[in-house]
């Protein structure tokens, strides 16, 4: 439930979390660890048709966590004056291999960048993929 004490906190339309995880913002990415521990670091990310999409390396700890748990989530927050908003989505994740050129050009021009889009030769790609969370949840706060 809501703070009612707090008249700035309210939920967020889905179209204004929609909004928010199209803008071009860093999201951190969370996954369960091995041994139980939660692990979670910034992405650079494309969310559309209740997806999020993010480039990571073939081995590293994002993608052997999603390889064992089939789960993740992001959360996005940004403050604008005396308002802070947040969205958080979670639910199955998958590996692609390889990512997709259209995803990667996508990020490229969401984040105003050049160089997601210039690894798209085959060794590039073989040590990159792209994780994908179906969302399940989508928390958001205004």
């Amino acid at each position: 439930m809501l703070d009612d004490a707090d008249p700035n906190r309210r939920r967020l339309t889905r179209e204004e979390a929609v909004e928010l995880l199209s803008r071009p913002l860093a999201g951190v990415f969370s996954s369960l660890g091995e041994g139980g521990w939660i692990h979670s670091v910034p992405v650079y990310f494309l969310y559309a048709a209740d997806q999020v999409r993010f480039l990571t390396g073939a081995h590293g700890v994002k993608t052997r966590n999603v390889e064992r748990t089939d789960l993740g989530s992001l959360c996005v927050q940004v403050t604008e004056g005396n308002v802070r908003s947040y969205v958080s989505v979670s639910g199955p994740a998958t590996v692609h291999r390889p990512p997709e050129v259209a995803d990667l050009r996508a990020l490229d021009q969401k984040y105003d960048r050049d160089d997601f889009a210039d690894g798209g030769d085959r060794q590039s790609s073989a040590s990159e993929v792209m994780i994908v969370i179906t969302t399940q949840t989508l928390d958001r706060l205004g």
